[in-house]
């Protein structure tokens, strides 16, 4: 049934764009049958392409549409020896970069195989690098892939305006770098020329000879009392996005993720705080989120609250809204499932609204710091916390820290809470601990294990300094209430 439909797809591609040349499918063949519609109406088989292949049957789509455009130009049609070949030797061994860039654009298409991982590949648009330096009808070359894969694109473009501009090399252990490697790899795979392997070779021993991948710039991640100063004066300026933000620090959410809440606070029977994300799921690959389904907790819990998170009208009509102003988008892919293709597009929305350095009249009024504690060096004077504005992932960042610093959960749960593994909590969401961080946890642990409450004179001020806990509760009283539910009267 899949087989089939892959089939379809790829037959209705062709009819929607006019296409001279058509596939269809013979009895007891396994390959596609390539035909055309006008004079002299030749046919063949096909025998690189598999008809129960969705990539097989994707690239010939591709091929017979690129043959359709040189026809239309007044150039050679369709090479049919090339269709004895493999399916991966399917497009032509000398293109354009117009024909290069159509075929990436059907991969990076809605329900494309690489629609959901296109990053590496928009550079083959027509605003992206290969559509700006090069003419479509221009011959690509081997020369001219490597170049951008060894030298940053700002610095190519300005070369070729005037070349007395130096080019720069790229970071070769940046995530930048291991994403054109990605995409050379991907285009040597589907058999296009210019992806040469001495290019694939070199490109590999530059990534390995730049060493361990380069360590992201450093988060400046707020502090509770800011978060909550910051939304209360952002709920009476503007309301929408107010709530988004209020979602997203209250219960660790990615920035698409506000999209997909399925359940609002007070809609999960088991615990009226608790909010589901992402209960879609489309067989296969069709998950609406990053990670999948999951409940989420709220920390603090007074925040449900005092931002209204718990009015079901409200929230369900902030939510409502949202939707509307930037919808979600679905393709569907020739195996049935559901893709959802612009939740990237989703998070740069609300990233924009914390920092659009393009559009500042575009951001939220109100401003947003964080700060981050270099590391001191031995013998060293400890160096002052650097403050700068916040970016949306450290929002999600402060839930981590603030789970850490305020509650006795397991790392399970705040991980089962956030949407990722143990492994990602404990080295990616905590790596900005800082040392009051790891003191008022250490102290905490050792009350624990000694079987006492801690003293609020000693630990309160330190717990504090990190972040407000709600009006009337210590210390003292997060530990008695973990004792009682110990024992089990709590």
């Amino acid at each position: 049934m899949h087989a089939r439909d892959f089939f379809s797809q790829a037959q209705l591609r062709l009819q929607a764009a006019g296409c001279r040349y058509r596939i269809k499918q013979v009895a007891r063949s396994p390959y596609v049958q390539v035909y055309e519609t006008l004079p002299p109406r030749r046919q063949q088989s096909a025998r690189g392409y598999r008809a129960d292949s969705e990539q097989d049957c994707w690239d010939l789509a591709a091929l017979l549409l690129q043959a359709d455009q040189r026809l239309l130009r007044g150039q050679a049609g369709l090479d049919w020896d090339c269709l004895a070949g493999g399916g991966v030797q399917g497009p032509a061994a000398v293109q354009t970069w117009g024909e290069l860039r159509a075929l990436v654009g059907g991969w990076i298409a809605p329900g494309g195989p690489k629609a959901r991982d296109r990053n590496p590949f928009v550079c083959f648009r027509d605003g992206g690098y290969f559509g700006r330096a090069f003419a479509a009808e221009e011959l690509a070359t081997s020369h001219q892939l490597e170049q951008y894969c060894l030298h940053t694109p700002a610095s190519l473009l300005a070369h070729r305006e005037d070349p007395r501009q130096q080019l720069i090399r790229r970071e070769y252990n940046s995530k930048g770098f291991y994403g054109v490697v990605q995409m050379v790899n991907y285009l040597a795979q589907r058999g296009v020329a210019i992806a040469t392997p001495d290019l694939r070779q070199r490109l590999e021993q530059l990534k390995r000879g730049a060493g361990r991948l380069r360590a992201p710039a450093p988060r400046h991640i707020p502090r509770t009392d800011d978060v909550q100063d910051w939304l209360d004066r952002l709920m009476l300026l503007d309301p929408l996005r107010g709530w988004v933000m209020a979602m997203i620090a209250t219960y660790g959410l990615r920035g698409h993720e506000v999209w997909h809440i399925d359940r609002l606070p007070g809609e999960v029977e088991a615990d009226a705080g608790v909010i589901e994300v992402g209960s879609f799921h489309s067989h296969g690959d069709g998950s609406a989120t990053k990670t999948g389904h999951r409940f989420a907790l709220p920390l603090p819990l007074e925040w449900v609250s005092r931002y209204r998170l718990d009015d079901r009208e409200h929230s369900r009509r902030m939510l409502t809204e949202l939707r509307q102003r930037h919808a979600i988008r679905t393709a569907e892919r020739p195996d049935g499932t559901v893709q959802f293709f612009n939740n990237g597009d989703l998070s740069i929305v609300l990233a924009h609204w914390l920092r659009n350095r393009g559009r500042e009249d575009r951001e939220i009024p109100v401003k947003l710091f964080g700060y981050h504690q270099p590391r001191p060096l031995p013998g060293k004077p400890k160096p002052k916390a650097r403050r700068d504005r916040c970016r949306l992932y450290d929002l999600r960042h402060a839930w981590a820290l603030r789970a850490k610093a305020t509650t006795t959960w397991s790392t399970a749960v705040k991980a089962a809470s956030m949407g990722h593994s143990e492994a990602v909590h404990a080295s990616r969401y905590l790596a900005e601990e800082q040392a009051e961080h790891k003191l008022a946890n250490l102290l905490q642990r050792r009350a624990r294990d000694e079987g006492r409450t801690l003293t609020t004179q000693a630990v309160e001020p330190v717990i504090r300094e990190v972040t407000r806990l709600p009006e009337g509760v210590t210390p003292e009283l997060i530990e008695l209430a973990r004792k009682l539910r110990v024992a089990g009267l709590g």
